[in-house]
């Protein structure tokens, strides 16, 4: 049982040292993950900057949130699987909520709870762990294994339910009032799922890879660009949801949403759409199933722990109203407040 484990703990490693560039493609997603949580900070910051009357300022500082997210962090990661061994790059993957930790108490003065930083902490660690589960198979990105993948019934079940989820965050969860953290939740987990369909992004960065290599056969055919097309768009629409939740809600709660969703998602795709983990030990499949398990249960405590927040905020403000209104209508009987406390 030990030996099996400690070959899984090295074979994503040893893969990443046959190739000459995987260092670039690490460093590039590491890069990506410090500018996509730059960018989400600036769009959270747009919003206290418009609340400040400082619209003009709260404007630029949210273009360059959205460009950075649009833009720079997508070609970041392309670059990332097209260098480096997905089984490598996938614990990077929760940098974004490591950088967004250490320093939104900082630079937003933003709130650390012990259940924010224990959320955050536990989809950290469940996405590192989850790598030494992973079945390390080679495969060759023909235009025959392409469709293999992409057309199949399992495909069609998981985008049949990915369409099922989305509609009910977008038809129920997500008109919940403002404020709401189930709104919250539904919004940071719907721009995460949709940045977490990741299986389009390593067909296309296979590819593309394989075209600098010398072999561009695969673009000759449609449905290279189909998912090509498929990758831009849960790339870019995956945006508005996330740039919502950031204007409305706090960066450490709703990052730590986002990234945990993506995540989730990233791990579900790569089992039903590319099939990682077919022929996997049971041993595997138990173990990269409970970090899946842990990372949504820590988005499930988190969101709670927020509602919580939200209610004793929302109860400390009716008391303070409450006694201002005494306080008020005392005074307009033409008695003083000192008075009425006396009293």
């Amino acid at each position: 049982m030990v030996a099996p484990m400690v070959a899984a703990i090295s074979d994503p490693f040893l893969a990443a040292e046959e190739s000459n560039t995987w260092l670039f493609g690490v460093a590039c997603v590491l890069f990506g993950s410090i500018v996509g949580t730059t960018g989400k900070q600036l769009i959270r910051s747009s919003e206290i900057q418009k609340q400040n009357n400082n619209v003009r300022k709260g404007k630029m500082m949210f273009a360059t949130g959205l460009a950075l997210n649009v833009i720079i962090n997508p070609i970041c990661d392309l670059a990332g699987y097209s260098f480096a061994p997905a089984a490598v790059i996938a614990p990077l993957t929760g940098m974004d909520i490591v950088w967004n930790t250490l320093v939104a108490p900082w630079t937003l003065n933003e709130e650390l709870t012990p259940r924010r930083l224990g959320s955050a902490a536990i989809i950290f660690v469940a996405a590192t762990v989850s790598v030494f589960f992973r079945q390390q198979e080679d495969v060759t990105w023909t235009v025959a294994y392409i469709r293999e993948v992409f057309l199949t019934w399992t495909t069609l079940v998981y985008c049949l339910c990915y369409g099922i989820w989305f509609l009910v965050n977008s038809c129920i969860w997500m008109k919940r009032p403002p404020g709401s953290a189930l709104r919250g939740f539904s919004l940071g987990a719907t721009a995460g799922s949709l940045a977490g369909n990741m299986w389009c992004t390593k067909i296309v960065a296979e590819e593309m890879s394989r075209c600098i290599g010398g072999d561009c056969a695969a673009w000759a055919d449609g449905i290279t660009w189909v998912i090509l097309g498929m990758a831009m768009f849960f790339a870019i629409a995956n945006v508005k949801y996330m740039a919502r939740g950031m204007q409305q809600y706090e960066a450490l709660f709703m990052v730590t949403v986002f990234q945990g969703s993506n995540i989730v998602s990233n791990s579900i795709s790569a089992i039903v759409v590319l099939g990682e983990m077919d022929g996997a030990p049971w041993w595997k499949i138990v173990g990269y199933f409970s970090c899946i398990v842990a990372m949504t249960a820590s988005m499930v405590l988190l969101a709670t722990g927020e509602r919580s927040r939200r209610l004793n905020g929302r109860t400390a403000e009716n008391e303070t109203n409450s006694e201002n209104a005494v306080l008020r209508s005392q005074t307009s009987d033409g008695q003083s407040p000192v008075e009425c406390r006396a009293i």
